[in-house]
């Protein structure tokens, strides 16, 4: 086997330089890097981990052990763990112990040799002592979830006794008198607790009930047990309760197979994702949530209670509170993957409300020219407006939410005030509601970034460490370096790229930039582009255009493209227009991050009712079913966005767009200025388009800077009395 001496040897470098090259570190040139990778791949060394694990101390690794995958709960926790941690730099390896202990403690002994960054554990062992007795890592790195056995110093679970108490509650509703329960072995901490709320609830309330329990132990076939439900020796339950969805399903298939009587109601737990189970009625717990609590205690971070989500609202609230009707909502939107996701959903709405919604896809410039014209086209009923036209059409095109009797405050607490202020609220009266609100974010090849060689070569060229950007300096340096053109060595093509197919985005870029060197729009409540602010934006701008790709496209759809074929190394785009990626390959190499000079333009926009419209009721009822939690997680799940706050405590969802946590926080630093003052809206859509038409031709070199930006005031200054209006 080879060694480091014969790579040093062969390389005609030291024992030093080939230790630092293949464990990445060290101050080592391009040249040298390149030399010893090729000459270890021609001799085949590998580097012994388990030797550099030793040698080093404890390494980024996380074991995690489970009694299974197949459980949703611990499916939701591995992967809720796998890629918040693997995105932090940490490795899981994964250990089943199908609930031996003889295996579990197998494992143990395997886990002491590799001096783990931590250890997180469903354990079926009674106490914790052989944990701490073998593994020599800090007892609070031992993790045990679930399951809290004897002398566990760290421990965290979901709130099974509250589960319990609201299925009771949901029992004495329907005042159901002899129920079935189906759990995991009572001595298990959360089985416990769920239990124990279930019957504290019932004795505090003084409410008499026959509980018929069966647990299943490890070494039981839990799918048999079900079938004792269902022996000629019991009773017909009023319904049976289930600690989780597989032993729901095991219930409702002894019923099937194993008795002649209907199959009674089930109460579950289950994941926080709806899904429909017909006869099933799910309580939702945040599994997948749990994992991020685990890793706040892994990074040494503030851990807080996990609250329930608690019963789905589907099967009570849009079956029998939805009035049902014939009528006809005519909903003008624009095409996107939001409008895509609705569109899919909307045979549920028809068959719980009997209303049709016929969805109005019309372009950007068509929707603005409709809302100019509304009174002409009475036929609408809802439409969704961008936030740029909100206070220019909000007085003349749509009607007040109060004549709807809709809360915005309980519809969308505890989101963020500023997304209800700036997507709903003009001049304090309520116009419509957030329905896929968005902002600019920085999305980069973090394989890229993290690259050794990469990294060495940046250095060596600029005397810098490559980090993700947090100015437009480094932002436009980093684009320089990835251009092949500049850099022949470069895995892409292009550093980033520009789209100046359309007047409106090039004022995006343009804005983006001005913004984030303190720029304004309204100065003094005038509208007009700072002198010195905007010159210097556009010099900065014009260098980074020589070298980005640009791209002759009408829509940003070209620019997610290219990053998405692996042409681009950064990419700034608005977040929603991102979504379609998530099933693509490239999705585990990328990384996020606020957009540059951390101040982001808003996007997306909102639902209002036409003041023409008379379907109150109907458009009400259409507000309330996809405003609910179930059906804007749909939205989400089908690559849509929603302005709810369930989203963000979706774990499936968090997975398949893991920048939203990012995006949230973000959006107190979103800009967007649609407004002169109080009481005074503006066109902002057509200040964008005059931006953007001379910023083009400033491009074409028909306008030097200082020209660019005088037509630009010039313009603002003479149209003042169309784009500006009081209390419009």
């Amino acid at each position: 086997m080879p060694t480091i001496k014969d790579i040093a040897r062969i390389a005609g470098v030291s024992h030093g330089t080939v230790s630092n090259v293949l464990n990445g570190r060290g101050n080592v040139s391009v040249k040298k890097i390149k030399l010893v990778e090729e000459t270890a791949k021609k001799l085949g060394y590998q580097l012994n981990l388990q030797a550099k694990i030793l040698k080093e101390g404890a390494a980024k690794t996380i074991s995690v052990i489970l009694p299974n995958i197949t459980s949703e709960q611990y499916a939701n926790l591995y992967d809720g763990l796998f890629n918040n941690l693997n995105a932090l730099g940490y490795e899981l390896v994964l250990y089943l112990t199908h609930d031996s202990k003889e295996l579990e403690q197998q494992f143990i002994q395997k886990i002491a040799i590799k001096r783990d960054w931590a250890v997180i554990v469903v354990s079926c062992l009674d106490d914790a002592s052989s944990y701490y007795q073998a593994i020599k890592i800090a007892k609070e790195k031992i993790i045990f979830v679930y399951r809290k056995p004897a002398k566990a110093k760290q421990f965290i679970t979901l709130d099974y006794e509250k589960a319990g108490q609201d299925i009771a509650n949901e029992m004495m509703k329907h005042q159901y008198n002899c129920i079935g329960l189906f759990s995991n072995a009572d001595h298990l901490h959360h089985s416990h607790a769920f239990k124990k709320g279930l019957e504290d609830f019932f004795s505090q309330h003084q409410y008499l009930i026959d509980i018929h329990h069966i647990e299943s132990m490890p070494s039981e076939s839990t799918y048999s047990l079900a079938y004792n439900f269902f022996s000629k020796q019991q009773k017909i339950f009023d319904a049976i309760i289930t600690m989780d969805i597989e032993r729901a399903h095991y219930v409702r298939n002894a019923n099937f197979f194993g008795s002649l009587e209907r199959c009674p109601p089930i109460y579950t737990l289950a994941n926080n994702t709806f899904s429909y189970e017909s006869n099933f009625y799910q309580y939702h717990m945040n599994y997948g949530m749990l994992s991020q609590q685990i890793i706040n205690l892994i990074e040494n971070k503030a851990i807080s209670q996990i609250e329930n989500k608690g019963f789905s609202l589907l099967p009570d609230f849009l079956f029998h509170q939805i009035h049902k009707s014939s009528q006809k909502l005519n909903f003008l939107i624009l095409p996107s993957p939001s409008t895509e996701a609705v569109r899919k959903l909307l045979p549920h709405f028809k068959k719980v409300s009997g209303i049709d919604v016929n969805l109005m896809v019309k372009p950007f410039d068509e929707i603005y020219h409709l809302l100019d014209n509304i009174e002409q086209h009475k036929e609408i009923d809802i439409i969704r407006i961008d936030m740029a036209g909100l206070s220019w059409f909000a007085s003349t095109a749509l009607k007040p939410l109060s004549e709807l009797n809709m809360d915005l405050n309980a519809l969308f607490a505890p989101y963020l005030p500023k997304i209800i202020d700036r997507f709903s609220y003009i001049d304090d009266i309520a116009y419509a509601i957030p329905f896929d609100p968005s902002i600019q974010m920085l999305f980069y090849r973090k394989d890229l970034f993290n690259n050794p060689l990469i990294k060495r070569a940046y250095f060596e060229k600029y005397r810098q460490h490559l980090e993700v950007p947090t100015d437009f300096v480094q932002f436009d340096q980093i684009a320089n370096f990835f251009n092949q053109q500049q850099n022949h060595e470069s895995p892409v093509e292009f550093g980033s790229c520009v789209t100046i197919g359309n007047a409106e985005i090039i004022a995006s870029e343009f804005l983006l930039r001005y913004y984030a060197q303190g720029g304004q729009l309204v100065n003094q409540n005038q509208l007009s582009l700072n002198q010195s602010i905007a010159l210097s934006t556009l010099t900065q701008f014009k260098s980074f255009i020589q070298t980005g790709q640009k791209i002759e496209a009408t829509w940003w759809q070209e620019s997610v493209d290219q990053f998405e074929h692996g042409r681009l190394a950064m990419l700034i785009v608005y977040m929603n227009l991102f979504t379609y990626v998530n099933h693509k390959n490239i999705l585990p190499l990328v990384g996020y991050a606020k957009v540059p000079g951390n101040t982001t333009l808003f996007g997306g926009g909102s639902l209002g009712m036409s003041k023409y419209s008379r379907k109150n009721k109907a458009v009400k009822s259409f507000f309330d079913w996809l405003y609910s939690k179930e059906i804007s997680e749909q939205v989400a799940l089908l690559g849509g966005a929603m302005a709810q706050n369930t989203i963000f405590e979706n774990q499936q969802i968090i997975n398949s767009y893991p920048w939203l946590p990012l995006a949230k926080q973000h959006y107190v630093n979103g800009i967007r200025e649609n407004h002169l003052g109080e009481n005074t809206a503006i066109d902002l859509r057509y200040i964008e388009n005059v931006i953007g038409h001379y910023l083009l031709k400033w491009i074409k070199e028909e306008y030097s800077a200082t020209q660019v930006i005088d037509k630009i005031n010039q313009e603002l200054e003479q149209k003042k009395t169309l784009i500006i209006a009081k209390n419009h």
